[in-house]
C-alpha cells in the first residue's frame, strides 16, 4: 500500500516537485497562521486587560471619598453608573474586611469576599475561561480605605480570535490552492523539455532508434539533450561496429542462456563447423567438441556457473560436420542476474589452425633440417644438454655417433647436387629406421651426420658394446646399394663415437671428441667405426672378437667339461662338480670367469647352458654302467638366466628321459642371485624338479642375500659355504664365526652343508668340528677332465 501511494506521489519529477511544493507552502501557511492567530491572541489579551485596569483605576477613584464618608448609596450609584460599560460582567466596591457595600448585583450587597490581596500587593489581575477579573485597592491620600473589584467578559474577546483564526485558516488555504496551482503549472514548464526527452527515450527503447531529440536553447535541459543525442549517435555507431563485427568472418560469436540455450549464431561459427544456424540451433557444445577436450571445457564452465568464475579461456578442438577438427581459442563471458546465477553468455571461437601450423612450420624452420627433415645442430645441442642430466640421474651411459659419408663430393660433382640431396633423404631414412626408439638422430651439415644414443648400460664395456653393435648395423645399411634416379649408387660411411656419464664432458667436447675419432676411422680405411678413447677401443674390439670366438667354439665344441671331486670327512668320493672349460686353439684353456660374463650378456649363456646339462646327463649314464661310479653324483651350474627360461623345466626333464639317468644324482648348483627376483616361479620351477629327485644346492651361500623366509620355501638339498669363508679360516676369526653359523642354520634347516675352496687339513679339521662333513678343494683334487678323474676314483684319492 505504502509502495503504490509512493509510486502515485512521487512516481515523476513533475509529481515531486507538485508534492514538495505543495508541502513546503502548507508548513510555511501553517506557520503564519499560528503565528498570526497567537500574535492577536495576546494583543487582545493586553487591551482586555488594559482595559479592566483603567475601569478598577476610574472606579476606585471615583468611589474613594464615599467609601471614606460611608455613603453608600452614592457608591451604589457610581458603581451603577460603570456598569453600562460595555462587555462588564460586574462591578463592586469592598470594605477593608472584604464585605461588599455596593455591587452592580445589589442583591449581593453585603456579602464578604475572602480572596483578596494579602500584603502591600495593591493591585491583583485574574483570568479565568469567561472573565478577567481586576481587584484593586482604594486609597484617600497614602491610606487604603478599600476595595474595587472588576470583571469583564472574554465572549467578544473569545468570538475576535475565533474570527481571526478562520480568516487566517480560509487565507491558508486560499495561499495552499494557489501555490500548488501555480507550482503545477510551474512544474509542468520546467519539465516540458524533460518529458519530450523522455518520450524520445521510450521511442528509442521500443525500436526507433532514428529518433533524436533535437532540443534548442542554453538551459540545462537543452544541454541534457544534446548530450543525450550524442549518446544515442555513439550508441548507433558502436551498434552499428558490433554489427559489422558480429557479422564479419574473422571470428564465430554466439550467445547462449543456460536456460534458453543458443540465443544467437553468427554466420562466421557457422561457416567454421559447416552447419547451419538452425542445425546448430538443435545441438549442443558437447556434440561439437573433441572428445579430448571435453573434460577440460566442462571443468570451467562448472566454475562459472558456480560463481567461481566469470569466463575463462582456453585452446579447445571442435568437429566440424565433415569430421574435420579444427583448432580453436574459446573465449567465454557472462552476464549474471542480481541473485548471481548466469542469465546468458558471450562465446568467441578463433580459428587458430593455421597459426598452430605456422608455429610448426617456424619450429621445423628452427629446430629441423628442410632437406631431410631430421633435427639441426641446434636441436641436437638441447638434447645431448638433456641427454646428460638424464644419463648423471640414472647413471646410464649415453653415446654419440658421428658420421660422414665417403666420396660424397665426388657424387655431386659428377651427377650434381640434386643426385647428392636425394642420397642424403635415403640416408637419413635407412638411419632413423635402424636406431632405437628415443635415440636422435641429426643432419649435423653437409654430408655429416650424428646420432645420440641414449639410456645405454651403466658398465661402460657393455655400453661401449651395445653403441659398437648399433654402428655395425649403420656401417652394413649404410652399405646397401641406392636406387637414385635410375643410378646405382653404393655408399660408405666412417663412424667415430664416443661414451658419456654425466656432466663427465660438455656437448662442445663431445662433438669434439666424436669427430676426432671419427677422422680417426678415415684414416684407418672406409667404412670403419672408431671410439675416441684408444684404450676402449682395444676393449671393445677384444670383447667383439672373444663373442665371435664364442659362438665359433660353441658350434665346433671347443668347450670340455672338467670335474672337481666332492668328499666326506673320511675322504671318499661323494660326487664331483663339472665345471666347463673352454679349450681355445690360440688362447689355450680360457678359465670360466674371462668368458662366462660376456655370454650372460649377450645370450649365448642359454646354448652353453644347454650344452652343459646334456654332457652332465651323458656322464652320468657312463657312469651309471661302473659299479665305482654308479653312486656318484654330479653338480652343475645354471645361470639366472637360464633358469628363468620358460622351457627349462621341460629341457632338464627330457635330458633326463632321453639319457635314461637317476634324477637323484643330478644336482643343480643355484646362486643367491636368482632369488632375487620372480621367486614364487623360481619356487614352482624347483618343486617341479625335485618331485623328480633332482637336487639343489645353494652355490657361494653368505656371498650374496637371501632371505630366510624364502629360503625355507626352497626345496633345498644343500647349502654350500663360499670358498671366501673357507680359505682365512685359520687367520680370521670373523670367517670361523660366519661358517659356523652358516653350518648351524642349515642344520636347523634340515640341510646338508659342504665347503668349497678346502685347501689344507687344518680347514678341514674345523670343518668337521663344527659339523659340516662334506668338502670339496685342491686338498683333494682340482678340477680335471674326466680320464683323470676316473682314475682318481679308482684309486680313491
Amino acid at each position: 500500500m505504502f509502495k503504490t501511494l509512493q509510486q502515485l506521489m512521487l512516481g515523476t519529477l513533475r509529481r515531486q516537485m507538485i508534492v514538495g511544493m505543495t508541502i513546503i507552502v502548507t508548513l510555511m501557511m501553517g506557520l503564519f497562521v499560528w503565528n498570526t492567530t497567537q500574535r492577536q491572541q495576546t494583543v487582545k489579551i493586553e487591551q482586555y486587560k488594559d482595559q479592566a485596569i483603567a475601569i478598577a483605576d476610574s472606579l476606585a477613584t471615583s468611589s474613594a471619598i464615599w467609601v471614606a464618608s460611608r455613603d453608600f448609596s452614592g457608591l451604589q450609584e457610581i458603581v451603577n453608573g460603570v456598569s453600562h460599560y460595555p462587555n462588564l460582567s460586574h462591578a463592586m466596591v469592598l470594605g477593608l474586611r472584604g464585605q461588599i457595600q455596593a455591587h452592580t448585583d445589589p442583591s449581593k450587597v453585603g456579602l464578604y469576599i475572602n480572596n483578596l490581596p494579602q500584603d502591600n500587593n495593591n493591585q491583583l489581575i485574574q483570568f479565568s475561561t469567561d472573565s478577567i477579573d481586576v481587584t484593586k485597592a482604594i486609597r484617600l491620600t497614602e491610606r487604603k480605605i478599600g476595595w474595587v473589584i472588576i470583571g469583564l467578559d472574554r465572549k467578544l474577546y473569545i468570538d475576535e480570535i475565533t474570527e481571526i483564526k478562520i480568516k487566517s485558516v480560509y487565507y491558508a488555504l486560499t495561499s495552499i490552492f494557489f501555490g500548488v496551482f501555480i507550482t503545477t503549472l510551474a512544474s509542468r514548464y520546467l519539465t516540458r523539455r524533460l518529458y519530450v526527452i523522455q518520450k524520445v527515450a521510450d521511442e528509442v527503447q521500443e525500436g526507433a532508434h532514428h529518433l533524436r531529440v533535437n532540443m534548442q536553447g542554453t538551459d540545462e535541459a537543452a544541454l541534457l539533450a544534446k548530450q543525450f543525442d550524442s549518446m544515442l549517435d555513439s550508441l548507433a555507431l558502436r551498434e552499428a561496429q558490433l554489427s559489422s563485427f558480429y557479422s564479419l568472418d574473422l571470428v564465430g560469436l554466439t550467445i547462449t542462456s543456460p536456460e534458453k540455450g543458443w540465443i544467437s549464431i553468427n554466420a562466421c561459427l557457422c561457416t567454421m563447423l559447416e552447419y547451419s544456424e538452425q542445425e546448430l540451433q538443435k545441438m549442443t557444445w558437447v556434440d561439437l567438441t573433441h572428445p579430448e577436450d571435453l573434460e577440460a571445457d566442462v571443468e570451467q564452465f562448472t566454475k562459472l556457473l558456480a560463481n567461481e568464475s566469470d569466463g575463462y579461456s582456453l585452446e579447445k578442438r571442435f568437429i566440424s560436420r565433415t569430421g574435420k577438427v579444427i583448432d580453436t581459442m574459446l573465449v567465454v563471458r557472462c552476464v549474471r542476474k542480481d541473485d548471481g546465477s548466469v542469465d546468458y553468455l558471450v562465446a568467441m571461437v578463433q580459428d587458430i589452425s593455421q597459426q598452430k601450423a605456422d608455429a610448426i612450420q617456424i619450429e621445423q624452420l628452427a629446430y629441423f633440417d628442410p632437406l631431410t627433415e631430421l633435427p639441426n645442430r641446434r636441436l641436437l645441442h638441447d638434447r645431448l644438454n638433456q641427454a646428460l642430466v638424464f644419463s648423471d640421474r640414472n647413471l646410464h651411459y649415453g653415446a654419440l655417433l658421428f658420421l660422414d659419408l665417403d666420396n660424397f663430393k665426388t657424387l655431386n660433382d659428377t651427377l650434381g647436387h640434386d643426385i647428392g640431396d636425394m642420397l642424403l633423404q635415403q640416408v637419413a631414412k635407412r638411419l632413423i629406421s635402424i636406431t632405437r626408439e628415443g635415440d636422435t638422430v641429426t643432419r649435423f651439415g653437409g654430408d655429416e651426420f650424428v646420432i645420440l644414443l641414449e639410456n645405454l648400460h651403466k658398465n661402460a664395456v657393455i655400453a661401449a658394446a651395445e653403441t659398437k653393435t648399433i654402428g655395425n648395423k649403420i656401417l652394413a645399411t649404410i652399405n646397401q646399394p641406392y636406387n637414385i634416379a635410375g643410378h646405382t649408387y653404393i655408399s660408405s660411411t666412417c663412424i667415430g663415437a664416443s661414451l658419456f656419464l654425466g656432466h663427465q664432458t660438455t656437448p662442445d667436447e663431445l662433438l669434439k671428441q666424436a669427430d676426432i675419432s671419427m677422422y680417426q676411422a678415415k684414416k684407418a680405411g672406409r667404412n670403419v667405426f672408431c671410439f675416441f678413447d684408444p684404450q676402449m677401443q682395444s676393449t671393445i674390439t677384444n670383447r667383439v672378437a672373444l663373442e665371435r670366438d664364442l659362438l665359433y667354439a660353441l658350434k665346433h665344441q671347443q668347450f670340455q667339461l672338467y670335474y672337481q671331486v666332492q668328499v666326506d670327512s673320511s675322504n671318499r668320493p661323494l660326487g664331483a662338480e663339472a665345471l666347463i672349460r673352454w679349450i681355445h686353439p690360440e688362447r689355450g684353456i680360457v678359465p670360466p670367469f674371462n668368458f662366462i660374463p660376456l655370454a650372460e650378456d649377450t645370450g649365448i649363456i642359454i646354448e652353453i647352458g644347454k650344452w652343459v646339462i646334456e654332457s652332465a646327463c651323458i656322464q652320468l649314464k657312463l657312469w651309471q654302467k661302473n659299479s665305482n661310479t654308479a653312486v656318484l653324483s654330479l653338480s652343475i651350474n645354471v645361470s639366472a638366466k637360464q633358469f628363468h627360461q620358460a622351457d627349462f623345466v621341460k629341457t632338464i626333464i627330457k635330458m633326463i628321459d632321453v639319457h635314461d639317468i637317476n634324477p637323484s644324482l643330478l644336482k643343480i648348483e643355484l646362486t643367491e642371485s636368482l632369488l632375487l627376483i620372480n621367486i614364487e616361479e623360481i619356487i614352482n620351477k624347483m618343486n617341479s624338479l625335485a618331485e623328480m629327485g633332482i637336487q639343489f644346492s645353494l652355490d657361494d651361500f653368505g656371498t650374496g642375500y637371501s632371505s630366510l623366509q624364502y629360503l625355507k620355501k626352497l626345496p633345498l638339498y644343500q647349502l654350500k659355504i663360499d670358498q671366501s669363508f673357507v680359505r682365512d679360516l685359520g687367520i680370521d676369526s670373523n670367517d670361523k664365526i660366519i661358517v659356523k653359523t652358516i653350518i648351524s642354520m642349515a642344520h636347523s634347516l634340515g640341510l646338508n652343508v659342504i665347503a668349497e675352496g678346502v685347501e689344507n687339513e687344518e680347514q678341514q679339521q674345523y670343518l668337521i668340528s663344527q659339523g659340516c662333513i662334506n668338502f670339496q678343494g685342491y686338498l683333494f683334487s682340482k678340477p680335471v677332465p674326466i680320464k683323470e678323474f676316473e682314475r682318481l676314483i679308482e684309486n680313491d684319492i
